[in-house]
């Protein structure tokens, strides 16, 4: 028998400790830079900058001399991030957004995703208040979230499931299993959705929401201070086909008879216009009329090709806050120009 080395069991664990050493300093950086780019950049004061950031005007001050010392405001600010600042601003302005956060693109889908979902991680850490009630949808942008939400404090928040789940998913694409770990790393709440997402009829579903077991959860999600959800289209690796909501045929019809995109199963045109489906009837969750209700719906998105479907959701007026990639910024600003 061969003995085993302490130095080997251990390297595992090192490596995964060294890997989330990585991700924090990422985060940091990139928020860095884009609170230094509306200060140096976009004029800002100081104030106003603590103000869009949820930050203290103090803990701006010594941020700013921390990115002197680490040269992002001579290197990082003036060349590399004047497009993104740029996009986020005109995106701002264009459809009268509270904020956009604009993340860096990579090549890879998987990095490209962990890029925007670092960035909402962040946001939700910086603007989440205590006891704050947050209802969360499904999809692989969202479901990332939880990898990077690591508050230094902790937020005390309820997380609601804004949808029923599916079996035919992995865990982290359903939004119970998103809540529940958005909860642990918070020292919070989850609140869970224990509904198919999808059901037979309309009749089923009304049977459904008047259980005590789903009706108060949904009101629940109706009530919440602050929605996460991601903007879907009608492809076939779209996660309502995942989620076996709708079939790939149906999938196909759906795009050709106009639809861009969907939040929650809501869809729309590239006008924003909402386009009736049979599916809508029998999804159990959120509509986007409730998401209307809601005070902060933050849009997480990614994946590219996705820009008409980003257009048709920001045109529905129900998005307060985009958090996307620098590729998706750039093609939604050329679709309305």
């Amino acid at each position: 028998m061969y003995n085993k080395c302490p130095r080997c069991e251990q390297l595992p664990k090192r490596v995964g400790i060294m890997l989330q050493e990585l991700d924090e300093k990422r985060s940091f950086f990139e928020f860095v830079t884009r609170m230094a780019s509306l200060h140096y950049l976009e004029g800002k004061t100081q104030a106003e900058v603590a103000v869009t950031l949820g930050i203290s005007r103090q803990k701006v001050q010594r941020l700013l001399r921390q990115a002197k010392e680490l040269g992002i405001v001579e290197i990082k600010v003036r060349n590399l991030n004047a497009v993104s600042l740029d996009l986020e601003k005109q995106l701002r302005s264009s459809f009268k957004l509270r904020d956009v956060i604009i993340a860096a693109c990579h090549p890879a889908e998987t990095e490209r995703r962990h890029s925007v979902a670092r960035a909402a991680a962040g946001y939700l850490e910086r603007h989440l208040s205590d006891g704050a009630v947050v209802t969360v949808g499904m999809g692989r942008n969202t479901g990332d979230i939880p990898d990077f939400f690591y508050p230094s404090r902790s937020l005390h928040c309820t997380f609601v499931s804004a949808m029923g789940s599916s079996p035919h998913v992995r865990e982290s694409i359903n939004p119970n299993n998103i809540c529940q770990k958005l909860a642990a790393n918070s020292k919070g709440r989850a609140v869970y959705l224990h509904a198919p997402a999808n059901v037979e009829s309309k009749q089923v579903r009304v049977i459904l929401l008047a259980q005590e077991a789903i009706g108060p959860i949904i009101k629940q999600a109706k009530k919440a201070d602050i929605a996460v959800i991601g903007i879907g289209t009608p492809s076939e690796d779209a996660t309502l086909v995942r989620m076996d909501c709708v079939s790939k045929t149906e999938a196909k019809r759906l795009a050709e008879s106009g639809v861009a995109g969907d939040l929650l199963g809501t869809c729309f045109d590239e006008d924003g216009q909402v386009i009736a489906t049979d599916m809508h009837g029998r999804l159990v969750g959120l509509t986007l009329e409730d998401l209307r209700h809601i005070s902060t719906v933050i849009a997480v998105v990614s994946e590219r090709g996705k820009s008409r479907a980003i257009l048709g959701a920001l045109r529905t007026g129900v998005i307060h806050i985009l958090i996307t990639e620098t590729d998706n910024a750039m093609e939604v600003m050329r679709l309305i120009n």
